[in-house]
C-alpha cells in the first residue's frame, strides 16, 4: 500500500511538472507572441532630420527617413506594409547611397522609388543588411537597419548632396 501511494504521489507530480512546462512552452513559444517591432508600428510618414555635421552650416539641409507619427524614428516597415511616403524615401536612399550595389539594382528593376514594399525592396533590403550593414537579414526595416545605413542628405530646395550615416 505504501509503495502504491508512493508511486501514486510521483507519477502526479511529474505529470504536474510537464503540464507547467507545456504551458510556459505555450506562452513563451513564437507563435505566441508578438514580434519586437510590433511595439513600434509601421511608418507611416517621414521626418526631416539634420545632425549637424551634414548641414555645412546651412540649417535647410537634411535627411528624409521614414517615422512613425508620435513615434519619431522608431518604426517598421515590412513586405506591403509602410506607408507610400516612407518607402520612398528608404528606396531613395538604397538607390542614392548604394548605387551600383544588387540592392539598387533590384529596386530599379521591380519600379524604382515606387513607395511600395513589395518582393523587390524585401530583396533589397535583405541584401543591404547581410552585405553592407551587419544586422539580422530578414528584409525589414527597423531601427536596427536604419541606425547603420548611409542616408541621402538633400538641400532645402530637395537637391542632392551626399550620403552620410548621421547619428540618428
Amino acid at each position: 500500500m505504501q509503495q502504491v501511494s508512493t508511486t501514486l504521489r510521483m507519477r502526479s507530480g511529474v505529470l504536474g511538472a510537464l503540464a507547467l512546462l507545456f504551458a510556459a512552452g505555450l506562452t513563451a513559444s513564437p507563435m505566441m507572441t508578438a514580434p519586437a517591432h510590433a511595439a513600434y508600428g509601421p511608418c507611416n510618414t517621414t521626418q526631416k532630420r539634420t545632425d549637424g555635421l551634414g548641414d555645412g552650416g546651412n540649417p535647410g539641409n537634411h535627411y528624409k527617413i521614414p517615422a512613425r507619427t508620435d513615434n519619431g524614428l522608431s518604426c517598421y516597415m515590412s513586405y506591403q506594409t509602410g506607408s507610400p511616403s516612407a518607402v520612398t524615401a528608404l528606396q531613395r536612399a538604397i538607390l542614392e547611397c548604394y548605387s551600383g550595389t544588387y540592392a539598387a539594382n533590384r529596386i530599379n528593376a521591380t519600379g524604382g522609388s515606387d513607395g511600395i514594399y513589395g518582393t523587390g525592396t524585401v530583396d533589397a533590403v535583405r541584401w543591404l543588411q547581410a552585405n553592407r550593414l551587419g544586422v539580422s537579414a530578414d528584409g525589414e526595416y527597423g531601427p536596427a537597419t536604419r541606425e547603420q545605413m548611409r542616408w541621402p542628405l538633400y538641400t532645402d530646395f530637395g537637391s542632392y548632396i551626399s550620403c552620410l550615416n548621421p547619428p540618428f
